[in-house]
């Protein structure tokens, strides 16, 4: 994939940017950031390891909990640019406990966003879910002007959090964007946590388990690698103009598509088990990316392409979390 210089949208110039976050998608945007010349601090729970720690490399680490007043002031000092990353619960968890997926999620952005308000008053990127905030839209691909209503708990808390960033934005005349994301995939994505239903597919053809889609198969994604991901959240950071962007690919894959291409990427076999819609789960997720490529040059891989990068990582190297439990990254 290539992300250049944008045509037409404004250019600025953030030197030093803060990521809190270095998880699956944020170490990914650091890893970028670095390579378009960035200087990048990253605040974090936990020392980013494995994948992360490789992809993080030449950052500067903040090891603290973005909840603490102390701890952001300090992080964000000296810094022209924020982006957040910060991990929280996948949707089925939120599902199961929506109290601590709002905590996870509204307080450490709320803090962020005090911090800024009385002090630097920083451009702010928040990473945002790209199908979950529209729920059941009326046409597809879903353009950004499409209406908001999610139909679950993880969309519910990150369009609460979207309100705030553009309420931040418009008190404080600061730039501020919301980056509405499709279905992530990629290098160094866990498992573990029911968390990717590309990796798990290609795990369990690795491990010979069988995999559960629900629907029998018949929900479709957009499915974006995380480096595109990484490359136009890069890309952005220093470029003006609209406050809601959609980054994914543009494509709508289905479950029974993904199982396909699993078994053809990696030459096994994959069992299968269907099981009935789950009643947070949309029939179909399909983001119109042209704002996006007028902003910026982006050509996102196929995800053909992607699940060819991700299972050839997969025989090198243990999959991340698989078979353990995990905490979300923060």
């Amino acid at each position: 994939m290539d992300v250049s210089r944008p045509s037409t949208a404004r250019r600025r110039d953030p030197g030093s940017v803060l990521a809190l976050g270095a998880g699956f998608l944020g170490a990914h945007v650091v890893r970028r950031l670095l390579d378009n010349g960035h200087r990048v601090r990253v605040l974090s729970r936990s020392r980013p390891h494995g994948r992360a720690q490789e992809l993080t490399a030449g950052a500067e680490v903040i090891v603290g909990d973005a909840g603490v007043t102390k701890t952001v002031a300090e992080a964000v000092e000296g810094m022209d640019h924020v982006v957040f990353a910060l991990g929280s619960l996948v949707p089925p968890e939120a599902e199961q406990e929506p109290h601590l997926d709002l905590s996870l999620t509204l307080q450490p952005l709320l803090e962020l966003l005090g911090v800024l308000a009385r002090g630097p008053r920083l451009p702010v990127s928040y990473l945002s879910s790209g199908g979950t905030v529209y729920g059941n839209a009326p046409l597809f691909p879903i353009p950004e002007s499409a209406p908001t209503v999610p139909l679950c708990v993880y969309g519910i808390t990150r369009l609460t959090a979207e309100r705030y960033v553009l309420r931040y934005g418009a008190m404080h005349d600061a730039g501020v964007r919301l980056l509405r994301i499709g279905n992530a995939y990629g290098t160094g994505q866990t498992t573990a946590r029911g968390q990717g239903i590309v990796g798990t597919a290609l795990e369990r053809c690795r491990t010979g388990e069988p995999l559960v889609l629900y629907g029998e198969g018949q929900v479709w994604r957009d499915f974006v690698h995380a480096e595109d991901i990484g490359a136009a959240i890069a890309a952005l950071v220093v470029v003006g103009g609209p406050s809601v962007v959609n980054i994914g690919s543009g494509v709508a894959t289905s479950m029974s598509e993904v199982v396909t291409l699993a078994r053809e990427v990696s030459g096994r076999s994959l069992a299968t088990t269907s099981k009935d819609f789950r009643d947070f789960d949309l029939p179909r997720v399909q983001l119109d990316i042209s704002l996006l490529q007028s902003l910026v040059d982006y050509h996102p891989r196929s995800l053909r392409e992607g699940m060819q990068e991700v299972w050839a990582d997969m025989r090198v190297r243990p999959a991340p979390g698989a078979g353990q439990a995990s905490p979300p990254t923060r």
